[in-house]
């Protein structure tokens, strides 16, 4: 299976991004396909060590497969033709940190697209107030705070396909810009001046809870690099460390900032 993406620089996110004159973001979304055509999507409910079956939503009638760590497949399934809902049947129950990857693949294309998921326990159904541990759902939390707060959000986010802009921080901006097609795209822009510290790099997405992602990209050259995200709304997110704390955060040569993006329409 090809790589959908080539990355022509290296990302540096929330803990040390660099070069605006360069030419130039527990589950799992990696974008790899053919280059020549649009991938299928899918979204996984969460999986936790009691479950039965793995469910989710996906484009309609593509094929779902689950394989573990070692490629191979545990089980199979079909996307509804009508809704694109699917409900495949493990055959066992699965332990806790467990990864299971789960694929959306068009027979007809050869076109496919997965994610990676982390088995969680059982309990993670429940809130909890914690430092950032497994055992939480969806976090909350300032850049002052110490520990985050779980809680149940009122949105769902499953792909962070589509761009997202920063409001504009001392004449600049930064825009990410993640595509199933094309991977992802870092672009700074400073009154008429425009660089791109990171294009077309492949990328995946591993969700620490249901609104705190971890960004990981692989360039084409150079070291893999990672930073954190927190939806704050559907359309929102803001960057934060490991324990999904605020912090500021630069893309290029934008000066560090509590930067909020914005999905645009």
């Amino acid at each position: 299976m090809k790589k959908m993406a080539v990355v022509t620089a290296s990302l540096v996110a929330a803990f040390g991004l660099m070069g605006l004159g360069a030419a130039s973001y527990t589950s799992q979304t990696t974008a790899n396909a053919a280059t020549t055509s649009t991938s299928p999507t899918i979204s996984v409910n969460t999986i936790y060590n009691n479950s039965t079956k793995v469910t989710g939503k996906a484009t309609k009638g593509v094929a779902v497969v689950i394989r573990n760590a070692k490629n191979k497949t545990i089980a199979k399934g079909t996307a509804s033709s009508s809704t694109g809902a699917y409900s495949v049947k493990l055959p066992s129950t699965e332990k806790t940190g467990t990864k299971l990857y789960v694929y959306a693949h068009n027979n007809k294309t050869g076109r496919y697209f997965y994610r990676i998921m982390t088995v969680k326990a059982a309990s993670t159904k429940s809130s909890t107030t914690s430092s950032s541990t497994s055992s939480k759902t969806t976090s909350t939390s300032s850049s002052s705070s110490s520990k985050s707060t779980s809680s149940a959000a009122s949105f769902k986010i499953s792909t962070p396909t589509g761009t997202w802009k920063s409001a504009t921080y001392k004449g600049w901006a930064i825009q990410y810009t993640f595509s199933q097609k094309t991977g992802l795209t870092e672009k700074v822009t400073y009154g008429k001046k425009t660089a791109y510290p990171v294009k077309y790099a492949t990328y995946s997405v591993t969700t620490k809870t249901p609104t705190f992602w971890k960004i990981n990209v692989t360039p084409k050259t150079g070291s893999k690099s990672s930073f954190y995200m927190r939806f704050t709304a559907k359309n929102k997110f803001v960057i934060v460390n490991s324990k999904n704390q605020v912090i500021k955060a630069s893309v290029g040569k934008a000066p560090a900032a509590n930067y909020t993006y914005t999905l645009q329409k």
